[in-house]
């Protein structure tokens, strides 16, 4: 019964994270100027606001957009982009959907009761909500995999698999932890980097989780400890390259649906 509990809890937590956090967290309103508007004009206010995009608008609906580096002499009328199907996403839209959007179209624009509101860029993606979604996959992984590392080494074994040091540093966190009081085990005071080593060196996990090779594991939870701990650094970028950032999104995901 208590594995049962255990990974209902952790659906409700996946759902939270996957299906909860949607585009209206970091969607920015998108400002917009007249069709017959003097396109000089307009790009020095969009420098002024350091906008890179403006919603063109004509008899009070946002039928476009412009691109301030396009932006020459006449009207902006001439520089129009009109709307595409997939320029377009629902405001029900998920994050984690808008990170494979974002994988072939930026920006994209929002649709609010056929009206469109708001729109979002690449850069938006640094906000806090994005931070809350990657924390919470990475700490969601850790949950799944150290349920995965108990059922393979129920008595401990897993011991085996890491070095002395990393062994004394989890009895160390184990140690202090015991003095407050907390009753846990062991095993949950490892590392996100000592579950990848346990993970390289027990084949059926490595067959399980579908790995190709123990350098593809390192080269995993590498990225995946630095990932997290930017995120939990509001200072430092979410991510540096965008399709790394994705590769590593879709990574988790997929490990999540395996276990």
């Amino acid at each position: 019964m208590a594995i049962v509990h255990f990974k209902k809890s952790l659906e409700t937590l996946r759902e939270i994270y996957s299906d909860n956090l949607s585009v209206p967290l970091i969607a920015e309103e998108l400002f917009a100027c007249p069709l017959d508007g003097d396109a000089l004009e307009v790009k020095q206010n969009m420098e002024e606001a350091d906008f890179d995009y403006y919603g063109v608008e004509n008899n009070g609906k946002i039928i476009g957009y412009i691109v301030r580096s396009e932006l020459k002499d006449g009207l902006i009328s001439n520089y129009v982009h009109p709307f595409e199907m997939e320029d377009l996403i629902s405001e029900s839209t998920s994050l984690i959907e808008l990170l494979q959007i974002f994988k072939d179209k930026n920006p994209v624009f929002v649709l609010e009761k056929n009206q469109v509101k708001k729109l979002l860029t690449l850069a938006d993606l640094q906000k806090q909500p994005i931070r809350m979604l990657v924390f919470g996959l990475i700490s969601l992984l850790e949950m799944n995999l150290l349920d995965l590392i108990k059922k393979s080494y129920p008595d401990n074994g897993w011991t085996q698999c890491l070095s002395e040091g990393r062994i004394e540093k989890a009895f160390e966190v184990y140690e202090k932890r015991k003095q407050k009081n907390e009753g846990l085990g062991l095993i949950e005071c490892i590392q996100l980097s000592d579950k990848g080593t346990i993970i390289r060196k027990t084949p059926q996990l490595l067959n399980q989780l579908e790995f190709q090779s123990k350098k593809e594991v390192d080269r995993f939870f590498s990225s995946i400890e630095e990932l997290r701990n930017n995120t939990a650094h509001s200072q430092e970028y979410v991510y540096d390259d965008f399709n790394d950032f994705l590769d590593s999104i879709n990574r988790i995901e997929k490990l999540l649906r395996l276990i």
